[in-house]
């Protein structure tokens, strides 16, 4: 009860003004009128509230649309996250998408005496340097590809992608072969002793190696070890920065130069990248430096976007077919050919949204940015 009085008081929740403006921007209220984040705020802030037995805090994406347009700053999306974590410790069993396959990966990953086999993948072309206090994190991709094979999903090809980027720029890195999830995802859901379970995990091993400076790619990753863990564990002294951050300060000095494509392509912005972290131009900009790229932009863009419809691998819905077929819809509205985003989710939830036999927009191509700029390079 104290962390969630806690919570409370860090989300500023008590200063909701019962406007509604987060209701009106918000993609799950869109399509369920029953879910009402000032409402979720009034009946768990009531005298007597039975605040886990609320099913609708389930339905949040955490796309922070929300608090993209509060006047507040009321973190609703963290309210959220402490009534699942309440929930959760109350016994509430939380809903599995995909059978539980992802939960039980990150809980596998999470036991100390696990060894992986992590890099078997890596292309022989990367350099890595043996010596380097930098680590890029590689996330998940190598679960993602098995897990979702069904759907034609190469997340990997992105970390390809952005490994071969790095060595292009000359920036020097190793990776971790016995890197864990960063858990993220089992955090979301409310499981709080899973998420510090990994987390105490990767910190050991990034003890344990000397490392300085952290490269992620996936946005969601990027915000857990920035943010997550230092709230979670404490100041740690280690620098998480993103991959595109790195790479468009060299594009602006021109120290990268990228190849040739020729595409329409259209840019996706993911939730955690863009209204977390403000990085609306720098993919742009990574995109545009591929000569023949033609950028047109969806009816929602930037600190705007169109969630994804994602979730922490739960209560998957019909709602998030909905949200997703609606991105997918504005996509082929710009008249694009490919659809890039920057977050290995975002382009599986899309793709297992096309594979519905509901989807009518089969057509558009979805790409990793990653992926897409390294691809340029062997036509220069």
């Amino acid at each position: 009860m104290d962390n969630l009085e806690k919570e409370i008081r860090d989300t500023k929740v008590r200063l909701c003004l019962d406007c509604g403006k987060c209701t009106v921007v918000c993609p799950v209220a869109q399509y369920n009128p029953d879910f009402n984040p000032r409402l979720i705020i009034q009946k768990s802030l009531g005298n007597g509230g039975n605040r886990t037995a609320d099913e609708s805090i389930w339905s949040c994406f955490n796309c922070l649309m929300c608090i993209e347009r509060c006047n507040y700053n009321v973190k609703f999306p963290d309210f959220v996250t402490a009534l699942r974590t309440e929930a959760v410790g109350s016994g509430v069993h939380v809903q599995c998408s995909h059978g539980g396959s992802l939960q039980a990966a990150m809980h596998m990953m999470a036991r100390p005496d696990i060894q992986q086999k992590r890099i078997d993948w890596l292309p022989e072309d990367i350099i890595l340097t043996e010596q380097s206090d930098t680590r890029f994190f590689v996330g998940c991709a190598p679960y993602f590809d098995v897990i979702f094979k069904d759907l034609g999903v190469h997340t990997l090809d992105g970390v390809i992608g952005a490994l071969r980027l790095l060595n292009l720029s000359g920036i020097p890195f190793n990776l971790l072969a016995n890197e864990r999830c960063c858990g993220r995802d089992l955090l979301n859901q409310g499981d709080k002793e899973g998420f510090l379970s990994l987390a105490g995990a990767n910190m050991e091993e990034f003890n344990r190696h000397g490392v300085k400076r952290l490269i992620t790619y996936c946005p969601e990753c990027y915000d857990c070890l920035k943010n997550e863990y230092t709230r979670a564990l404490g100041a740690n002294g280690i620098e998480v920065v993103n991959l595109i951050e790195l790479l468009a300060p060299l594009l602006k000095d021109k120290k990268l130069a990228l190849g040739k494509l020729d595409k329409k392509v259209t840019y996706h912005d993911p939730c955690t990248l863009g209204r977390g972290f403000r990085l609306f131009e720098e993919p742009r900009q990574l995109l545009t430096a591929i000569s023949g790229i033609k950028l047109v932009e969806m009816e929602n863009n930037r600190e705007k976007s169109l969630c994804c419809g994602a979730n922490p691998w739960a209560y998957c819905n019909t709602v998030n077919r909905q949200v997703q077929g609606q991105r997918l819809e504005q996509a082929k509205t710009a008249d694009a050919e490919m659809l890039v985003t920057a977050c290995p989710k975002c382009q599986i939830h899309l793709k297992c949204a096309q594979k519905s036999e509901d989807c009518s927009v089969t057509d558009v191509e979805i790409k990793d940015l990653a992926e897409l700029a390294a691809a340029s390079l062997n036509r220069r």
